[in-house]
């Protein structure tokens, strides 16, 4: 079987013990592709539980200002024009023309029902949009299970998925149509493979060349989704150091060949041909010099820090994303990582260690250093956070375990004592957060834990409200405006689509934070769609005045929390 390749490999055994006992090392091997159906099993309810929080009520929030971005170039796409959005590259975008595309010809076919049912199975454009994200996510449990089982075993593995699938932090990017959900997924992907190339020895060239092939490729659509090519150099820059294997008398070194880096190139260029049009390099390089930036500025704590990458390191606080593990992570999650880490400490040396040390360190301290951050960027923290939980969950399982046993013995670890012992470790450190999961759809993006109750929304409001209620205060405007009416606002994505939807395209729309628009010298009548997270250095001052001098006509809440208001000048 030299010529296969397992994803889960068995656990290590001498071939001496082995040939010393075929009999239990045949009952080994039985009882290890049992264990392997169980985990398969297991990955599958996972996979189905984390698509139903994913997929669940897509349509339920109105799309955000990125989002119609993404739209806006899929519709392009659709008219042979691949340029639009150039700033991120291809892979999600392709994937959401052909949801938005299978969704449109699933509709047509509703198009003659009676009207509840068309209403009923017809599926919106929100939905489709998101729809790639939320079964990538809900898929991610793989290549975070491999890649745990590599490091730590089984056991870690699966707590470690079941904290993803149920993760609410997950689940709140996950349903969002942003590249950061295919980076990670290519990414874990990514590692595993590269982790399995360095374990197989240098005497199954063929084997080897293929993992290597494998993380190439995925490697390659992990920048095709997302252009941060540093996850690749933290990858090398950990196997320079780690060893995950003793090297064989006489086997060859295992350097990286040149076919995983060709792999790379290839994949990457096929899921991302628009980079090898000039226009993208020249919109790229307006891009990156924040020559397109048209406001600035972050509301964190109710206070407007600067947020973009020249910021840096004087931008938002570095306890920023500290801040979103303490208060936006469920509790019993931050008390298994805490865990976690401590043992990851003590056993520094072991290559599963180190991998997570480099890994959270190297994310937390140059992220916290740059000065521009959104909580978005933590849906690629979050692996880490679950794994070294999912560490710290099965060192807590083997502890209660073996107090529940009492004489410590093995035998008596079937008694019940030791299940409940196990059971209540479980329902505390898993399943209590995916509750909280599910128990925040469909604005997951709000919730917070006990150290933060009562405060949703005001630490990060533009990443906790992402536009949230703004369909609805659109919806009031286009019902109580007179025709030709004004309507200011800071998103003139999603105002266009929505004014359209509602048949208000007579609706005259401008940009609060446009230097150009002053408020008081607006035509009468005029709408003002004030958003918290939207609170800009530009429009501060506007809008402080549009609340001191006009009435308010609407206030949309969401959980409790203020997201938009609406004033008017009639």
């Amino acid at each position: 079987m030299a010529h296969t390749i397992d994803l889960i490999p068995e656990p290590a055994e001498s071939a001496a013990a082995t040939r010393a006992r075929p009999a239990a090392a045949g009952t080994s091997r039985a009882r290890s592709r049992t264990l392997d159906r169980v985990a398969v099993a297991a990955l599958v309810v996972l996979f189905v539980a984390g698509l139903g929080l994913r997929a669940t009520g897509l349509g339920r929030v109105g799309f955000a200002e990125d989002e119609i971005n993404k739209l806006e170039a899929v519709r392009s796409y659709a008219r042979g024009d691949i340029t639009p959005n150039a700033e991120h590259p291809m892979l999600m975008k392709t994937l959401i023309y052909v949801s938005v595309e299978a969704a449109r010809v699933w509709n047509w076919g509703w198009i003659d029902a009676p009207g509840d049912k068309s209403r009923t199975f017809r599926i919106s454009d929100e939905a489709a949009l998101r729809f790639p994200n939320a079964l990538f996510g809900a898929l991610t449990v793989l290549p975070l299970f491999l890649l745990t089982h590599a490091f730590f075993g089984r056991r870690t593995a699966l707590v470690a998925a079941a904290l993803w699938a149920g993760g609410v932090n997950a689940v709140t990017y996950n349903r969002a149509a942003k590249e950061d959900t295919l980076l990670v997924f290519f990414m874990l992907s990514a590692f595993y493979l590269y982790v399995r190339a360095k374990q197989t020895s240098g005497f199954e060239p063929k084997r080897k060349r293929n993992f290597y092939v494998g993380g190439g490729v995925s490697f390659g659509l992990m920048l095709a989704s997302k252009y941060f090519p540093h996850y690749l150099g933290l990858n090398m820059l950990y196997h320079h150091f780690a060893r995950l294997r003793e090297r064989e008398p006489g086997e060859p070194r295992g350097s990286t060949p040149a076919i995983f880096y060709a792999a790379l190139l290839a994949a990457f260029l096929l899921a991302n041909p628009a980079l090898l049009l000039p226009e993208t390099w020249r919109y790229i390089d307006a891009y990156s010099s924040e020559r397109l930036l048209t406001h600035h500025g972050y509301l964190f704590d109710g206070a407007l820090y600067p947020n973009h990458v020249s910021a840096t390191p004087f931008g938002t606080p570095f306890y920023f994303y500290l801040l979103f593990l303490a208060i936006k992570v469920p509790l019993p999650v931050v008390a298994a990582m805490l865990g976690g880490l401590a043992l990851c400490v003590r056993r520094r040396r072991e290559p599963g260690a180190q991998f997570l040390l480099m890994m959270f360190v190297l994310w937390i301290v140059p992220y916290s250093v740059m000065g521009a951050k959104w909580l978005r960027y933590t849906l690629s923290l979050m692996p880490l956070v679950y794994m070294l939980a999912a560490v710290g969950v099965v060192a807590l399982l083997g502890w209660a375990s073996k107090l529940a046993r009492g004489d410590g013995s093995r035998a008596a670890g079937r008694n019940l004592p030791a299940r409940l012992a196990v059971a209540a470790v479980l329902a505390v450190f898993v399943a209590w957060p995916a509750w909280d999961a599910f128990a925040s759809r469909p604005h997951h993006a709000l919730y917070t834990n006990a150290l933060a109750d009562g405060r949703a929304g005001d630490f990060f409001p533009h990443d906790e409200f992402y536009d949230d209620g703004l369909r609805e205060a659109l919806k009031f405007v286009a019902d109580e405006a007179t025709p030709g009416a004004l309507v200011a606002h800071e998103t003139p994505g999603v105002a266009r689509y929505y004014l359209e939807k509602f048949g208000r395209a007579d609706l005259q729309s401008r940009v609060l934070s446009d230097p150009q628009f002053r408020p008081e010298d607006a035509q009468r009548p005029a709408y003002f769609v004030l958003q918290r997270g939207r609170t800009y250095f530009e429009n501060r001052e506007k809008m402080d005045a549009v609340r001191a001098g006009l009435p308010k006509v609407y206030e949309g809440f969401i959980e409790g929390a203020s997201a938009v208001e609406v004033y008017a000048a009639r």
